[in-house]
């Protein structure tokens, strides 16, 4: 008799908001903080970087319950990330009982392809419906050399997901001065022709002891480039609600392209989200380090009623604009272990 009631409460629970009133509705969880590439703005050379012992890793019986939760606050949209997920055994499990979470609407993954060939009709068959896909380039020896990876993996990962039936499939590329700018009109083309959605953004300090002003390329000069202005139309915007990025139709027809502006261009007042890392840390906020350890309170018989006051905090500590600033070093904590 008190089934249908809950379940009514938890479909429809209104958005719970931060101290500065932004609705939140988007919870990015981490699932691993390994990872089978190297990309450079990510993960720290190697000897740098230790990945966490397995007990410290949340379970996914654990993030299960801080999805449910989150859900019960007014999370709708849950996306899955890394390090690179696909690298967690049992995850398509995981991923078919949390997009049964009654009250969830929306569950998308992030990936670098390489495993995605035989993983995406079974992501798809368990709940996930869109994906995003990092490729900052389509040149083999480029691509090689910023991940250590094959562009062959990633490229059949993306036929892949298309023959399972995700939409849309975003390609996510972060642009980096005398490493992939100049590439930049191949992916369009490319992404045009597959009907893919692309997505350019800019370099973050997300990475311990990178010279990343060394790499930046701010998007308002990759915008300014002829060959770009050639392929996109900046006359026409296109709305995206709380999406960080800005849209422009291609002059062809065929698509559109998305820019990030994370240093150049903060997106802060439209921001929805909260990020679960994979040891259990509650960020609420992508650049700042103020997070709160759920992990503890997870394992130490705390209750449904305790983890929901904890979630509260954390979003009403949550920041009003970002800390990335132009003459900040190399994050303490990189973007493998946060989440991305």
């Amino acid at each position: 008799m008190n089934v249908f009631p809950l379940l009514f409460r938890q479909q429809f629970a209104p958005a719970f908001q931060d101290g500065h009133g932004r609705e939140i509705g988007y919870l990015r969880i981490s699932v691993v903080d390994r990872c089978n590439l190297r990309c450079h703005y990510c993960r720290p050379e190697t000897g740098q970087f230790h990945a966490l012992p397995r007990e410290k890793i949340l379970r996914f019986e654990e993030i299960e319950r801080v999805a449910r939760l989150a859900i019960s606050l007014g999370v709708e949209k849950i996306r899955i990330t890394g390090g690179e997920p696909l690298v967690r055994k049992g995850l398509i499990g995981f991923i078919e009982r949390l997009s049964a979470l009654p009250g969830l609407r929306d569950l998308t993954l992030s990936t670098n392809a390489v495993l995605l060939k035989p993983y995406a009709q079974p992501l798809y068959d368990a709940g996930v419906k869109r994906i995003n896909i990092s490729l900052d380039t389509l040149d083999a020896p480029t691509f090689a050399q910023l991940t250590g990876g094959r562009i062959s993996d990633v490229l059949a990962g993306i036929d892949a997901a298309q023959t399972a039936g995700f939409t849309p499939i975003r390609i996510n590329a972060v642009l980096m001065k005398d490493n992939n700018i100049t590439q930049a009109t191949e992916l369009i083309d490319f992404c045009a022709r597959q009907q893919l959605e692309l997505r350019f953004i800019e370099l973050m300090p997300m990475r311990e002891g990178m010279d990343w002003q060394q790499h930046y390329y701010p998007i308002s000069a990759f915008m300014a480039r002829p060959e770009i202005i050639e392929r996109i139309n900046f006359d026409i915007i296109t709305p995206q609600g709380n999406a960080a990025a800005r849209y422009f139709p291609l002059r062809d027809g065929t698509g559109r392209v998305g820019f990030i502006e994370p240093m150049s261009r903060h997106f802060c007042a439209a921001c929805n989200r909260l990020r679960l890392t994979a040891d259990g840390k509650l960020r609420p906020c992508l650049s700042a380090d103020n997070e709160v350890d759920l992990r503890a309170s997870l394992r130490n018989a705390s209750t449904d009623d305790d983890i929901l006051q904890l979630i509260r905090q954390t979003t009403a500590g949550k920041q009003a604009t970002s800390t990335y600033v132009f003459d900040q070093s190399g994050r303490q904590r990189s973007m493998i272990a946060i989440g991305g």
